[in-house]
């Protein structure tokens, strides 16, 4: 998985999710740690993904607190990229 094919798909959990509801949130986090755990048990995954995957995870109730910053709505492509670099910078505080 690369660092684009995972804030892609963090973006799409946080669209997801009911940031008001526990048990969606905790859904969300659930197929997010799934998800970093497949990722290196298949030895799929270079080191900044893993790493960004690892903060993910640990920050996860905090990005659920702020989904609204960073999820993507249909049709506003441009916002929904500017959203993932927002995201990316969130996992990847250092990332250009």
């Amino acid at each position: 998985m690369t660092t684009t094919n995972f804030i892609t798909y963090l973006q799409q959990l946080l669209t997801m999710l009911d940031a008001q509801n526990a048990y969606s949130v905790a859904l969300a986090k659930q197929a997010l740690s799934a998800t970093v755990a497949l990722a290196e048990t298949s030895g799929k995954v270079d080191a900044i993904t893993r790493r960004a995957m690892h903060r993910a995870e640990e920050n996860f109730s905090l990005l659920a607190e702020h989904a609204d910053d960073y999820i993507g709505k249909p049709g506003q492509y441009r916002e929904n990229e500017q959203k993932r670099q927002r995201l990316k910078m969130m996992v990847i505080p250092y990332c250009g």
